[in-house]
């Protein structure tokens, strides 16, 4: 099946969103939390440091995931137009 210059650039950019989401999941400050301990927090107690850790690493995450969303979405997309350009053929 043949694209249209819209799908493509729409795939190029659900590629480069997939790489930022895998890039965010690799991160090693994801992991930070297991490395805190009473002697490196910050704030009213070392928990609540932790706590704060946690909380942003799944923050991270639900970010990746939603850049993965939006990667499927604009294939969607370009899947509907490369549609429309084949019922509607070549201009």
């Amino acid at each position: 099946m043949s694209t249209t210059p819209a799908a493509q650039r729409l795939r190029q950019r659900a590629i480069v969103l997939r790489g930022f989401a895998g890039r965010i999941e690799h991160l090693a400050v994801l992991a930070v939390h297991v490395e805190a301990g009473a002697d490196t927090w910050v704030g009213p107690s070392p928990q609540a440091c932790t706590d704060d850790l946690r909380i942003r690493a799944a923050q991270l995450r639900a970010e990746a995931t939603d850049l993965r969303s939006e990667a499927r979405r604009f294939d969607r997309v370009a899947d509907e137009l490369d549609a429309q350009a084949a019922v509607v053929g070549p201009r």
